[in-house]
């Protein structure tokens, strides 16, 4: 199970990634047509637009793993280690939990955009199940990241007993 979580939050990053080179081919092909042709797309600020929401929810749990969100440890460095390591398990322990409840309510969000049709406004007239889809497979990855950081941790506090 641990391995399909590191999986999991793996492809959750490639595809942050992917939208980040789609981000630049869609910014070029732009400023090619605009510039070159003369003849600017009607719809590429809307597709960075949705790439730009995929870059900022996708990679969170791949950069969770690697503790890159921020972090205020000023207290819990004061505390004893095994206060500190109760500190820890509390931090995941909410995260984890945030991060299931905005997967729920995202994939609420998503399942009735997708139900009900529901499509930009724009000309491109862009399914918004698809759009919305990114937030909630970004936070179940987190919240699955949490489950094996927890696990992890529980096994350490184990080890040191």
């Amino acid at each position: 199970m641990f391995v399909f979580i590191q999986i999991f939050s793996m492809l959750t990053y490639r595809l942050a990634q992917a939208a980040i080179l789609g981000t630049l081919a869609i910014v070029t092909f732009e400023v090619i047509a605009r510039y070159l042709f003369g003849s600017p797309t009607q719809s590429s600020l809307e597709i960075t637009e949705y790439f730009i929401v995929a870059m900022g929810f996708l990679p969170i749990a791949a950069i969770y793993r690697t503790k890159g969100h921020v972090s205020v440890d000023m207290l819990t460095n004061l505390m004893p280690q095994k206060w500190r390591n109760g500190c820890e398990l509390a931090s995941i322990v909410v995260t984890g939990a945030f991060g299931f409840l905005v997967f729920w309510f995202g994939a609420e969000m998503t399942v009735h955009a997708y139900v009900s049709g529901t499509d930009s406004s724009s000309l491109l007239a862009f399914p918004m199940w698809l759009a919305y889809s990114v937030i909630p497979l970004g936070f179940l990855a987190l919240g699955c990241e949490s489950l094996n950081q927890i696990c992890a941790h529980l096994n350490l506090d184990e080890g040191e007993r």
